[in-house]
């Protein structure tokens, strides 16, 4: 192989030739012999035939050209060859006398009278030895040259001294073979050179590589390598075509593995690279803890061997193993972590195998504290919780977290003691927090899943854990929730009624229903709540109580309070221009879309008046980001629109809220009208909202309002407005048209007018729909 010979002569770098071989000797001198064996035995042919003086003058010239040839290509090849220690000159007179002299023998068999077999053979020889000497002397063409022209040159003397009728023919085959000679000999060279360089080019080009690189033959052994690679197998001079590879993996390989039995491991890549004509990669850990890669690959001749230092890239890769299950901001397993953990433990259930709980864990009330302090200092409570865990649990406890404040515990226990983990967990985590000098109060909630007594796999694990979860939280958050069968039974329910939610809204199967709001002072109705119902197709009507929950956690509910909000302002078109439209919207419609774009695009395509639209928004809906839901809420009261505050005073923030806020309207909730006449408290905070609202220039409004007692205390505490049953449950479109065509027929039906009040009450402009909406318009 080419890259061998250029290693092997070491020209790279030091300028200087590498000792030769005792083969490479033995080679040279078996050459010089096999040149001049066909010139000894035609010399000799010629001595022994005595064909004259002139005849065996040449075959002695020609014998003492061989013996010169031999003697000087055998001195060459014991000192090493090259311009240092062997000149040039010596090599190229020895050749050009063996080609005079072949030549002259040719001159002198033509010229004496010679049988044609032996003028043949010196034809022959001369011939044969002029072209071999184009290629023999390829790297030094003036000496092929000089050979030739010997050779050729007394070979046509000798034509042209025998001149018959046939020689210019003859004279003219030699001269144009001499010439061809000439010109394959420039070629050639030509093409050596470029050889030469190309490999001087590959050889600067492999030693300059940070890496090793070795070739080996088919039989793997090496045939040419890098200097990095030979430093690397310790070798002070090329050992091209000595060094099966197995020897080098397990004796000169100056590397030393961490496991010694790793060498095994290399030489089966190499047998396997062999054998499968494939490629193998191997990398092992050096004692020093650095990483080796070792790379077999096939080629034309056998296979390369590379050998790089990944130590880098390897610490780089279980960098990004760990990022990549290893939750970064607690330290903690991640989801994918912790759902191998988690499979490894369902693989081996069994019936020697112990039970184990999952245990989900979610932060109460933590959102708040991200919201209201910030994510930072969400972060570092995050990071207390986390070292909380860790704390509390066994060596043999896997914890992680699985999002924002969702963690889980895989905990190898029986039932009872799973019980008695979660309640201390839950105590444990509730625990106050100093956070940056704050003192931060959060609780727990827990979800329990036992395997393998509620489920043996993994994906029912996580589920039941989750539902027990959400049960958790249902039953008023900072407890434990074990599963249960129903909550699996629960959950299909929900999922039913989610899926038939989705087709009954495309079907058209909601309508919106309609409650009267009154004003306690004129006694009449001042605005209709819009109300959405479900017309189920098999199990009737349906309340939201029933399915507005899960439109809620499904995303339903933005589709669906687009669809409710376009409907109710369709209807409303034909009320009276003095009688409002109240709509409620969910904060999953602030958190996953663009209210005050909705709004918009409906108030343009139902032509309906933004002075005429009340938003009804309860405390939660201000606690997702309340920069962003004010921004949204000032951008709809520009246009027109006014807002209102639901469930007035269940909230534990309702004051702080209504201090930033500053809504049009609050509503009072039922369950302070529901106890006013047997609880004094209930009236008091009643008269004293109505204190707070009154300074502040708010409407108040009472919900839930059901007898005339009720009625007629609001009506003396200075109550703005009241809704409930005393005056009307939520109507259809059609039934509710009725009564705001004329807004006092329905006091006067319920009878709440009184003699002096009569003249306040006065039949409401009957409006025809067309007209109403082309003034809406």
């Amino acid at each position: 192989m080419t890259i061998a010979l250029v290693q092997s002569r070491n020209s790279v770098g030091t300028g200087s030739p590498a000792p030769a071989s005792a083969l490479a000797k033995e080679r040279n001198e078996g050459r010089a012999f096999l040149d001049a064996a066909p010139a000894l035995t035609l010399g000799g042919a010629v001595l022994g035939c005595n064909f004259g003086l002139l005849s065996n003058f040449a075959g002695w010239a020609l014998v003492a050209a061989a013996g010169v040839k031999i003697g000087v290509q055998s001195l060459e090849s014991r000192l090493g060859g090259g311009a240092t220690k062997f000149p040039d000159a010596a090599h190229g007179l020895a050749g050009a006398a063996m080609a005079a002299a072949l030549g002259f023998v040719c001159l002198s068999v033509f010229l004496t009278e010679t049988p044609a077999s032996i003028r043949t053979a010196a034809v022959i020889s001369t011939v044969g030895y002029a072209v071999l000497a184009a290629e023999r002397e390829a790297s030094r063409p003036r000496f092929a040259n000089l050979q030739a022209a010997c050779a050729l040159g007394l070979f046509a003397l000798g034509l042209a001294l025998s001149w018959d009728k046939y020689s210019p023919i003859a004279i003219a085959s030699t001269l144009t073979l001499g010439f061809a000679l000439f010109m394959a000999t420039r070629r050639r060279t030509r093409g050596v050179a470029q050889t030469a360089e190309s490999e001087r080019r590959f050889t600067i080009a492999l030693n300059s590589m940070s890496h090793c690189v070795g070739m080996f033959d088919g039989s793997g052994r090496l045939i040419a390598g890098n200097q990095q690679f030979l430093r690397m197998f310790r070798f002070a001079e090329p050992a091209f075509g000595n060094a099966p590879v197995e020897d080098m993996l397990r004796k000169s390989l100056g590397l030393r593995l961490r496991n010694p039995s790793a060498a095994d491991v290399l030489c089966d890549a190499a047998a396997e690279v062999l054998k499968r004509q494939a490629r193998e990669c191997v990398a092992l850990e050096l004692s020093d803890a650095r990483f080796m890669e070792f790379t077999f690959q096939t080629t034309p001749e056998g296979f390369s061997l590379l050998i790089e230092d990944v130590t880098a890239r390897r610490v780089s890769e279980l960098r990004i193993e760990r990022v990549a299950r290893v939750d970064d901001l607690t330290g903690l397993s991640n989801r994918t972590s912790f759902r191998e953990s988690l499979e490894r433990a369902t693989a081996a259930i069994g019936e020697a195998s112990p039970p184990f709980a999952v245990m989900m864990v979610d932060l109460d009330r933590f959102k708040h504290v991200n919201d209201s302090l910030g994510h930072p200092v969400g972060d570092k409570l995050l990071q207390r919780v986390a070292k909380r865990m860790q704390e509390m649990a066994d060596p043999e406890d896997v914890v992680a977290r699985l999002g924002c404040d969702e963690f889980v515990f895989l905990r190898f226990s029986a039932r009872e003691d799973a019980a008695r983990f979660a309640a201390s967990a839950v105590e444990t985590l509730s625990e106050p927090y100093h956070v940056e000098g704050a003192k931060l109060m959060i609780g727990a909630s827990i979800g329990i899943a036992m395997a393998p007594e509620d489920a043996t796999e993994t994906s029912d694990l996580m589920k039941a854990a989750d539902m027990a979860l959400y049960a958790a939280k249902d039953a008023g958050r900072g407890a434990f929730r074990f599963f249960h069968a129903e909550m699996a039974e629960e959950a299909r329910r929900k999922q039913e009624i989610e899926q038939d939610l989705r087709i009954g809204i495309s079907r058209n199967e909601l309508e919106v229903h309609y409650q009267p709001i009154v004003s306690l002072v004129k006694r009449r109705i001042c605005s209709c709540e819009a109300l959405v119902r479900w017309r189920h197709p098999v199990r009737g009507l349906i309340s939201p109580a029933d399915f507005m929950e899960i439109a809620e956690d499904s995303g339903l509910i933005v589709p669906l309070g687009e669809w409710v909000l376009r409907q109710a302002c369709n209807d409303a078109k034909s009320w009276p221009r003095d009688v409002r439209l109240a709509v409620n919207f969910s904060g999953i419609q602030f958190a996953r879309s663009n209210v005050a774009d909705t709004v918009r695009r409906v108030l343009k395509e139902t032509k309906f008046p933004a002075s005429r639209l009340e938003m009804e928004i309860t405390e939660s809906v201000l606690m997702h980001d309340f920069e962003a839901v004010l921004d949204t809420i000032n951008e709809l009261r520009d246009m027109g629109m006014r807002v209102a505050l639901d469930d007035f005073g269940a909230g534990y923030s309702s004051l702080a809220y209504l201090s930033r806020f500053r809504p049009d309207k609050v509503k009072i909730d039922q369950c302070f009208v529901r106890d006013m006449a047997k609880n004094g408290t209930a009236l008091a905070i009643i008269k004293a909202v109505k204190a707070i609202v009154q300074e502040l220039e708010i409407d108040m409004l009472v919900e839930g309002v059901e007898t005339m007692e009720q009625f007629e205390i609001l009506r003396a505490h200075g109550a703005d407005e009241a809704q409930g049953y005393l005056f009307s449950k939520p109507r259809p479109a059609q039934e509710i048209a009725r009564f705001v065509a004329d807004p006092a027929q329905l006091v006067r039906g319920r009878k709440l007018l009184i003699e002096k009040s009569a003249p306040w009450v006065k039949a409401c402009e009957r409006v025809n729909p067309a007209m109403a909406r082309r003034a809406a318009g």
